[in-house]
Parts: structure tokens; C-alpha cells; sequence
């Protein structure tokens, strides 16, 4: 045990190694354990007789196979380690993980313990008392001798290192004992039922005589939880399948029909033969209390009447076969648990580290460790804890199927929401039989049960608090509903102890005072107080058991109460950072906006000059690449900043999406060809008119073609696809395709391609401009959008950028979008007046240049003030349309827009305006509706943006002087 180990971390993943083989043992080897060859003689004989074990034996296994159709649902969904706690995790939070943990947790523990103890059993009624040597003492009525604590021991030990060399041997293990446990009993049965001294009337009477037919059939369906527990272990380990987890119910079904055919068969080998004393299979099934050895064992005895001792090697090699596959299962199945778990961060990271053959060695030794103790406990006491895991099972069963439940209801799957459903209802219903006493005729929990759950739960809470306390992230303590179930857990089961506790020792004290004809009152009086101090010890650790679980909640209340505290003020001030960083993002946009104007409006004026040497225009062509290059990298980064601080909001508005296609293929289609890539952009896609953010799409689409191009060198090819993947009601799901051909990414960057200012480090892009800003701000467009994105990429073979979104669509988009757009060389607004409003000289002077050189008459003035007096001054006609600037001395362009439209003259006070300004941001267009504005040109100004926003403006106000005429 001194392989080395490899640091799991938080996304270390198991090795696919599993076969389906493989899963079928593990599934029909934990579900039929030791005692599938005690349980038909002291359990299901006597219940439902041998016709009715076999048909209640089917029914529960179709209950399963229920149970089984949501696992299979789940793993699906998430095929990773961890099972129940993963899928509960998921739908409900940490909190409602660890409580499905904690409880399958002693299911699988708990199974371990009592195949660990059985191998002692088997010798002591097979061999006699050749292991009973050694130091010898008494728990609970049962002996325990150091010879049989040494076998349980080195079997626990040899189970252990099997899991330890990896999940393959343990798999080939695992197969080969399952089938010899499946082979055996059916060769068993056979020679029994078939050969020379079988019984025609061995299954006379077909039922038991103490219940009715139907009633006994359904006791046996109640302990289908118990019978099958373990055939859905296989879900802690869908991640080492190497095949399609979609097989996985498939496996299911057979490993539960081979494990209900191992216990009907095994039933009726019980019945097969009776000794000589015997009438009946009733006779002997309610003698077992008085008969030993062979005799005590109706299965072992079965066989050995059928083929003589092979039949007892035969049937006893099946046996030890149950007891192994119970042992390696289960310990597979509670390390994966516990793997899942750390990788979860709720236990030690530790925890969660491999092995060179890929299992968790840590949490392997850990098991390993908590079983040792266990032989020395002895049979009884491990009974106690066994009949308690039939608890644990029924919850995590009623936890997947609720899990199940509103993953399908999510997922409109009318056939898991039935079987989802059906599941918690069933799973409440076990977890009632079992847990109420006397609730049904048949026995269910014995007393010490009940002290045990108590224990378990009481433990359950200290270790909730342990986890909680360590818990950085947060995420345990948010649902109260944890820590009432596990106080009235621990306060019912309590109750329940404590007057099982009253029963017995009232029951003892009378059977004594019956048994010695006792009737003197002193002597009556000392057996009242035993039975008195009995109830007072027994409640007195049902207080102190209560008050410590109140006092943990209140702990943890008040702890998370403090957390909510620290977390509203740090709210608080987040929310004042964040406005401070806004204002202070939104002064630095206009600041650098507003030269960044000046700049490309005059690159633009100089390069228009036809007398311009070469190396003048190259170096214009240089100053105006480098400028759109600045101009790039302060969006990417303002544009990030709002990300971070949750400002981000989309504005949904109707948009063309073939014609967005169109565009972004003319806008790259000389680039392309100048570097000499194969460009192509498709779009297959029936609804084409949506109403989306199209400025945000249009991010999307250029952040990924830039990319692109810019990682494709010379030669290679990029192709771009917009198909239409489905339709639903009024919303259309679309999946975006860029794919080149360039220098691909290793797999360690693919990973975190999507992270904020990751950029990869190698020659071959280490001269390749950017922020690393790109790809976050695609991914969290896309997710403020409701869809996915991943990548694929090869290094040196080029990647795909796929995104899935659905958009609403919007029948309306044909008489809405047709106004803007269609005018985008100006020829619409030759000799139409503007007001120009700019405070600064330069910007003015660019400004109004490229507007005259676009064919408007312009005129101009300096601040708000001037504006709003040059408006009232003239008259309804002398100018079309106010250009706006916002930061401005005197009065800024809000209260000059304000004021105009607050002037007597309606048709004056209606006239068009339009921000023409640095401040970019969301909040400053909302800003400018607010105050009256018609429309938004963020700066550097843009022609095409000019001529399309005049458009729709100048359009809209047509329309409303003509509706106000009309009603004139």
C-alpha cells in the first residue's frame, strides 16, 4: 500500500475502464449478498411461503427496476462518480448532497460490515468450531473467537487490495466471482428440483400458512430496498465506463433479474429437502430455532441433500462468492462516493487522490480502516447497523427519483416525471414501513436499530457541522429543511428507543416476577426501580442526544446568520464600488473617446486628400490601423469591467439574422482575401427575423471571426455557419459555427479559453496582438443570452467555436425592420440641415467636415446654452435634426434637450435629437432616452452609423407629425 498517488484536484477524472460486463457484476454483485442464503428460511419462507417469495421476489424487483429507470435518467445527464450524491447535489444544493451522502454512505458500509462477518458464519455451520480458537467473549449474546475475527479480517484485507490495484482487477474479480455466485445456485437448483432425489411436493403448501396469499406478496414487495440495495452502486462509477452510458439501464434490468432469479432460486432450494422430523417445509422453516450445523441453514442443507458435499462445495464457493462481490462492490462504490465528494470540496481533498492505476487510494484505506474494528463486534451488533442501512437505501432512492423528477420536468419528459414521481412516492412509503413500528404485522427495525439510526444521525449532524465550518465557499448551510429533518429524525427514532427500551424491560421485569412466583412487594418494588432507572438512562440520552443537535443548529443559524450579515454589508459596498467603478469607467470611455474622435476623423480627412505621397498614406493607413486597434482593446476592456460588475443588459430589438450573416461576411471578405484564407459564411436557417440584442450578436460574431483570421495563417481556410437546429412555439434554437484551419490549442488552454485575460503562451501566437479579453466577453454574451459555447481544437489543426441559442421570434420584423439600413451612402440627406452641438474645437471641426462631405448643411454651436437659444429662435422647418454632445460646459446636452423640449412651440420642441457622444455605455443610451433624445452615435463617429440612426429618427418623426395631422 505505498503506490504513489496522483493529485486529484478538482477536476481529476476516474480512467474508463469499465466494461459492461464489468457493471453488471458490480450491480448483481452488490445487491445479492450472504444473506440471499440465510433470508429465505428466517424471512421470506415464513412470510410468503415459497409461490409467494418467488412472485413478491419479481414484483419488487420491477419496483426497482422503477428506481432504476431514474439512475439511468440521471447518469445520463451526469455521467460522473458520486451517484445519488451527485444528482442531488445538482437539483437541490450541497446541503440536500450531503444529507443523501451521509445516509447511502452507511448503506454501503454497512453491507461491507455484514459480508465482512459472514465468512465466520458459514464455517461455523459448515465446519463446526474449527476457527473457534484463540481469546474468546460475548457481545449481544454472540461469541466471538480470534480465529474468526483473523478470516474476517484478511478477507476485508484481500477485498481492499484488489480495489487498490484498480478498477480493472477489481472488475475482473468482481465477474468472476459473480458468475460463479449465479452459476452455482443454478446448478444447485437444478440437481435439486431435477434430479434423482428431488420432491414433487417440496412446494406444498405454496403459500405461508400465517398470512393470506396477497398480503404475504406484498411483506416480501416492502423488502425489496433490503433484497436489492446495491444494484444502483453502479452509478457512483459511470464515470469509468468505457462504453455509452445509455446501456446503463439495460444493465440494470439484467442485473436485477439475475439477482431476483438468485433469490426465488435460492428460496427453493430452501424448500428442496427437509430432515426426517420434518412434515413439511413448515415444519421445518418454524424449527429452525432448535436445529444447528447443516440443518440450520435450509439452503446449505437443500444442496447437500441434492449432490452431497460438491453440492455443499458448489453452493458454499457461491456463497463466498456473494460475500466477495458484496465486499469489492461495495468498497468500489463507497470510494467513488467518497472521490465524488472531495472533488466536490465537501471532505479533504485528499480524499480524492489517485493512484497510477487511477483508484482513490485514500479513500480505499480509509474504508479499510473503518472495517477493521468490525470483527470484533461480533454478528448481532452488525446486525443492528445492517437493518438501519434499508433506511439509508430508501433515501437516497427517494432523493434520485425526487432529482429525477425535476430534471424531467425540466427536461419535458413526461416519462421520467411518471417514474420520478412514482419513485418518491414509493421510496417514502419503504421509508415509512420501516421506520414506524408495527405500522405492518411483519417486524421491521428491532430496538437497537433504532439506537443505531439515532447514533447515525446524531453523528450526521457533527459531521455537517464540521463540513460546514470548513466550508469557504458558502454553499453548505442554505436549506433549514437539513437540519429539521435530522432533529426530528433523531427525536423520533429517540422516542421510538425510548419506549421500545420501556416495553422491554417491563416485558423482562414480568417474565421474572412470573417465573419466580414472586409477590412480595419489597421484591416487586427493586424490580420497578431496575425498570424505572432503565426509562431514565434511556431518556437522558435522548435529551442530551436532542439539546446537542438544537445546540449544533443553533449554532449553524447563527453562523450563517452572521455570513448573511457580513454578506449584505459586503453587498453593500460592492454595490458602492461598483457605481464608483462605473462613473469612473464612464468619465474614462468619454475622455478617451472624444481624442480618440479627433484622431480618426482627421486619418479619415487626410487620407480623402488626393495629393498624398505613398509613404503618407502608408503611414495614415498605419495611424488609422493602430487606432481601431485602441479602440478595440478599450472596448474589450470596458466592455469586461461591465461584465464583472453585473452591469451588463441586453435590448432585445428585431433583427435580420441572415442579413447580420450577410454583413459580417462583407466586413471580413477583404481581409480574408488579402491574407489569403477561403472564407465562406452560410446560413440554413428557415426563421431568419428574431428579436435579439444585435449589437451583442454581432460581438459574438466578430470576436470569434477576428479570431479566427487572426490565429489562421496564409493558405488556410475559415468557414462560418449559422444553422437552425429546431423550432418551439414563438422561439427558434440555432447553432453558430466558426471553424478555421489554424494554429489550434493545447488542451490545457482549451480548458480555460473562456477565462478573462488568458492568453496562451507559445512562439507561434506570441506576436499576435490582443487582451485575452475575446473569448470571456463571447461566453458571457452568450450565456446572458441563454445559450452554450464550447470548443474544440487540435493543435496545429485548427479550432471550432459552437454556439447553441434559441431567440424569439418576431412575425412582426418585416414592417419594423425595413426602415433602417436601406440608406447607407447618404444620398437621402443631401442639403438637409443639422445643428451640430460640440464644445470641443477639434472634434467640431472633424465633425462637421465629414458631415458636409456627406452632403448635410451644417451648423454649429459650442454648448447646450447656445443650442437651446438657436432652436427657440427659429422656425419649424429650418433644421431636421439636433446632433447632441453630452459632456459640455454652460449646460450639458441633457438639460439642453430638456429645455427644447419644454418650449412653447410644439413643433420646435419635437424636433429630433440625437446623442452624438464619448459615453458609450448602456446606462448613458438609457440616459439620453430618458432626457428626450430621439437616438444614440457613440463616438468616433461613424458614417454608416450616422446615416443608419438618422434614418430610423427622421422616419419615426415623419410618422408622428403625419398621425398628428390626421387627427387634426
Amino acid at each position: 500500500m505505498n503506490e504513489k498517488t496522483v493529485s486529484a484536484g478538482t477536476s481529476a477524472r476516474l480512467a474508463r475502464r469499465l466494461s459492461p460486463l464489468a457493471v453488471w457484476a458490480l450491480a448483481f454483485g452488490c445487491s445479492v449478498g450472504w444473506g440471499s442464503f440465510v433470508m429465505p428460511g428466517t424471512t421470506f419462507l415464513p412470510i410468503a411461503g415459497p409461490v409467494g417469495t418467488a412472485v413478491g421476489i419479481a414484483v419488487g424487483a420491477a419496483v426497482m427496476l422503477m428506481i432504476g429507470v431514474n439512475y439511468s435518467f440521471l447518469m445520463n445527464r451526469y455521467p460522473d462518480a458520486g451517484g445519488t450524491f451527485t444528482y442531488t447535489s445538482a437539483a437541490f444544493g450541497s446541503d440536500h448532497g450531503f444529507l443523501s451522502a451521509w445516509f447511502l454512505g452507511l448503506v454501503y458500509l454497512a453491507i461491507i460490515w455484514a459480508n465482512a462477518t459472514a465468512l465466520p458464519l458459514i464455517c461455523r455451520n459448515i465446519f463446526g468450531d474449527a476457527l473457534q480458537f484463540g481469546f474468546h467473549y460475548t457481545i449481544a449474546g454472540y461469541d466471538i473467537y480470534l480465529g474468526e475475527i483473523l478470516l474476517s479480517l484478511l478477507t476485508v484485507l484481500f477485498c481492499g487490495f484488489l480495489c487498490l490495484r484498480g478498477s480493472r482487477t477489481a472488475a475482473t474479480a468482481q465477474i468472476v466471482m459473480s458468475l460463479l455466485l449465479i452459476l452455482g445456485v443454478a446448478a444447485v437448483f437444478l440437481a435439486a428440483f431435477f434430479g434423482k432425489t428431488a420432491d414433487p411436493a417440496a412446494l406444498q403448501p405454496a403459500y405461508s400458512p400465517d398470512n393470506e396469499p396477497g398480503i404475504g406478496m406484498l411483506y416480501i414487495v416492502f423488502l425489496a430496498p433490503w433484497a436489492f440495495a446495491g444494484f444502483e452502486s453502479v452509478s457512483n462509477s459511470a464515470e469509468e465506463f468505457k462504453f455509452s452510458v445509455k446501456k446503463s439501464l439495460r444493465i440494470m434490468v439484467i442485473a436485477l433479474i439475475t439477482a431476483a432469479a438468485a433469490y426465488i432460486l435460492l428460496a427453493m432450494l430452501a424448500v428442496s429437502a427437509r430432515p426426517a422430523d420434518a412434515g413439511s417445509w413448515v415444519d421445518y422453516i418454524r424449527s429452525l430455532g432448535g436445529r444447528s450445523g447443516l440443518e440450520g441453514l435450509p439452503t446449505f442443507y437443500g444442496a447437500f441433500c441434492a449432490l452431497g458435499k460438491p453440492g455443499l462445495a458448489i453452493l458454499g464457493v457461491a456463497a463466498a462468492g456473494a460475500i466477495l462481490t458484496g465486499l469489492v462492490g461495495n468498497m468500489t462504490a463507497a470510494s467513488r462516493l467518497i472521490f465524488a465528494m472531495s472533488r466536490d470540496g465537501l471532505i479533504p481533498g485528499k480524499m480524492g487522490e489517485v493512484n497510477r492505476r487511477g483508484a482513490p487510494y485514500y479513500a480505499i484505506c480509509f474504508l479499510m480502516l473503518l472495517c477493521l474494528p468490525i470483527p470484533f463486534l461480533g454478528r448481532s451488533a452488525i446486525g443492528w447497523i445492517v437493518d438501519v442501512s434499508t433506511i439509508g437505501v430508501t433515501i437516497a432512492y427517494a432523493y434520485t427519483s425526487a432529482a429525477a423528477l425535476k430534471e424531467g420536468v425540466t427536461a419535458k419528459r413526461t416519462a421520467i416525471k411518471v417514474t420520478g414521481g412514482a419513485g418518491v412516492l414509493v421510496s417514502l412509503g419503504f421509508l415509512l414501513y420501516f421506520i414506524i413500528p408495527n405500522l405492518l404485522p411483519v417486524a421491521t427495525l428491532s430496538n437497537e436499530s433504532y439506537l443505531m439510526l439515532m447514533s447515525w444521525a446524531m453523528l450526521g449532524f457533527i459531521a455537517f457541522l464540521l463540513i460546514f465550518r470548513a466550508d469557504k465557499s458558502h454553499r453548505m448551510g442554505r436549506h433549514t429543511a437539513i437540519w429539521i429533518v435530522l432533529l426530528l429524525l433523531i427525536f423520533f427514532t429517540s422516542m421510538i428507543w425510548v419506549l421500545g427500551t420501556t416495553r422491554l424491560e417491563t416485558q423482562d421485569a414480568v417474565k421474572e416476577l412470573a417465573s419466580t412466583g414472586t409477590r412480595s412487594p419489597e421484591a416487586v418494588m427493586r424490580r420497578f426501580d431496575r425498570v424505572t432507572g432503565a426509562i431514565i438512562r434511556s431518556t437522558i440520552i435522548q435529551f442530551v442526544m436532542v439539546l446537542a443537535s438544537l445546540l449544533i443548529i443553533f449554532h449553524v443559524y447563527s453562523t450563517v446568520r452572521k455570513r448573511h450579515q457580513s454578506a449584505e454589508k459586503g453587498k453593500t459596498i460592492a454595490e458602492q464600488n461598483s457605481q464608483a467603478k462605473t462613473t469612473f469607467l464612464s468619465n474614462m470611455s468619454h475622455d478617451i473617446r472624444t481624442p480618440m474622435n479627433a484622431i480618426v476623423g482627421y486619418v479619415t480627412l487626410a487620407k480623402r486628400e488626393k495629393e498624398l505621397s505613398p509613404k503618407t498614406r502608408d503611414y495614415l493607413d498605419k495611424i488609422e490601423a493602430s487606432s481601431d486597434h485602441l479602440l478595440a482593446l478599450i472596448n474589450d476592456v470596458l466592455e469586461m469591467s461591465r461584465i464583472e460588475s453585473g452591469r451588463m443588459e441586453l435590448m432585445p430589438v428585431p433583427t435580420d439574422i441572415r442579413k447580420a450573416m450577410d454583413e459580417v461576411r462583407d466586413l471580413f471578405s477583404t481581409q480574408m482575401e488579402t491574407k489569403r484564407l477561403t472564407y465562406t459564411v452560410e446560413c440554413e436557417a428557415e426563421d431568419t427575423r428574431i428579436l435579439c440584442d444585435a449589437n451583442r450578436f454581432n460581438r459574438v460574431l466578430l470576436n470569434l471571426i477576428s479570431n479566427a483570421f487572426k490565429f489562421t495563417p496564409e493558405g488556410g481556410s475559415v468557414a462560418v455557419t449559422l444553422k437552425q437546429t429546431g423550432r418551439e412555439g414563438d422561439a427558434a434554437a440555432y447553432c453558430l459555427s466558426v471553424k478555421d484551419t489554424g494554429i489550434g490549442m493545447s488542451p490545457e488552454f482549451a480548458k480555460k479559453v473562456f477565462e478573462a485575460y488568458e492568453r496562451e503562451k507559445t512562439e507561434s501566437v506570441e506576436n499576435i496582438q490582443g487582451t485575452g479579453l475575446g473569448t470571456a466577453i463571447t461566453k458571457s454574451i452568450v450565456d446572458l443570452m441563454g445559450g452554450t459555447i464550447e470548443v474544440r481544437s487540435e493543435q496545429g489543426k485548427g479550432s471550432e467555436f459552437i454556439v447553441n441559442v434559441s431567440f424569439p421570434l418576431d412575425p412582426a420584423f418585416a414592417g419594423e425592420g425595413a426602415r433602417a439600413g436601406e440608406i447607407e451612402n447618404g444620398a437621402a440627406f443631401v442639403g438637409m440641415r443639422l445643428l451640430l452641438v460640440e464644445d470641443d474645437p477639434d472634434n467640431r471641426d472633424v465633425e462637421r467636415t465629414l458631415l458636409e462631405e456627406a452632403g448635410f448643411i451644417v451648423e454649429t454651436a459650442e454648448n447646450g446654452e447656445d443650442a437651446v437659444e438657436i432652436i427657440a429662435a427659429s422656425t419649424p422647418g429650418d433644421y431636421a435634426c439636433v446632433l447632441m454632445d453630452i459632456e459640455m460646459p454652460v449646460k450639458n446636452g441633457y438639460s439642453a434637450t430638456r429645455l427644447i423640449r419644454s418650449l412653447r412651440n410644439r413643433e420646435l420642441a419635437e424636433i429630433p435629437i440625437v446623442a452624438l457622444t464619448a459615453k458609450a455605455f448602456s446606462e448613458d443610451i438609457a440616459a439620453a432616452r430618458d432626457a428626450g433624445m430621439n437616438g444614440h452615435i457613440a463616438k468616433p463617429i461613424n458614417m454608416k452609423n450616422v446615416f443608419e440612426t438618422l434614418s430610423v429618427v427622421l422616419q419615426d418623426s415623419t410618422h408622428t407629425h403625419t398621425q398628428r395631422r390626421t387627427r387634426r
